[in-house]
């Protein structure tokens, strides 16, 4: 295991003072209008997930001491879940689970959840 970086450290001892939390969550929700292959989209999503190990690192602690583990590409499970939702409740489900709190020794920092508005209409955040 490697030594955490210096940001990854601060971020570390933030998330260990404040307790869990979304202040450094950076949520991201794209309107995707007409077909969509589905596949498509999640294996896109884990390509960029494989390609950056910052993407793919957690910070177990060992002996008290947080440490950099980068997991490897071919372990990873990302899903993403399709959520059908009505437009009306759009903006607050967005919102809850864009305020997801990420245990950072175990889950990976990022999410993906399409949310099928219409069969013609998601949103991917």
């Amino acid at each position: 295991m490697i030594p955490l970086s210096f940001a990854q450290r601060r971020l570390w001892f933030l998330g260990e003072l404040e307790g869990p939390s979304a202040t450094y969550n950076i949520p991201m929700a794209i309107r995707l209008k007409g077909h969509l292959d589905r596949a498509a989209l999640h294996q896109a999503v884990r390509d960029v997930v494989v390609r950056h190990e910052a993407l793919r690192t957690v910070f177990p602690s060992v002996d008290g001491q947080p440490r950099q583990r980068i997991r490897k590409a071919d372990s990873l499970s990302l899903d993403m879940p399709v959520v059908p939702v009505v437009e009306t409740e759009l903006e607050e489900t967005l919102r809850g689970e864009a305020a997801h709190t990420f245990d950072l020794s175990s889950e990976l920092p990022l999410r993906a959840i399409l949310f099928e508005v219409a069969a013609d209409e998601h949103v991917l955040l």
